[in-house]
C-alpha cells in the first residue's frame, strides 16, 4: 500500500453549449413580486447578449410565454435561412 500515488484532480470548466442553428433562447425568470419574465438571449459566444424581456405583469399578460417563444422562433428562423445580419460592433477601449 506504500505505492499509492495521489493524483491532483483538476475540475473541468463548465462550458455552456448552444445550438448553432438556434442560438436564441427564452429563459424564464421568477421575480420577487410574483411576476414571471422571459429573457430572450443570444447564446453565441461571439455575440452573447440580452435582446429583450417579456413580462407577464403579475398574471395580467397571459400571452407572455407565447410571445417570448414566437420572438425566439422568428429570430432562429432568420439564422437558419441566413438572413440575419449582425452589425460590426467595435469593443470599447479600456481607457
Amino acid at each position: 500500500m506504500n505505492n499509492v500515488i495521489k493524483l491532483k484532480r483538476k475540475p473541468r470548466p463548465l462550458r455552456k453549449t448552444y445550438s448553432p442553428i438556434a442560438p436564441y433562447v427564452a429563459m424564464r425568470q421568477d421575480q420577487d413580486d410574483g411576476s414571471i419574465t422571459y429573457e430572450i438571449v443570444d447564446e453565441r459566444p461571439e455575440s452573447y447578449r440580452l435582446l429583450c424581456i417579456v413580462s407577464d405583469d403579475c398574471g395580467q399578460n397571459a400571452y407572455a410565454k407565447h410571445d417570448a417563444e414566437q420572438i425566439v422562433r422568428g429570430l432562429n428562423m432568420l439564422v437558419q435561412y441566413g438572413k440575419e445580419q449582425l452589425p460590426n460592433v467595435r469593443e470599447p477601449d479600456g481607457d
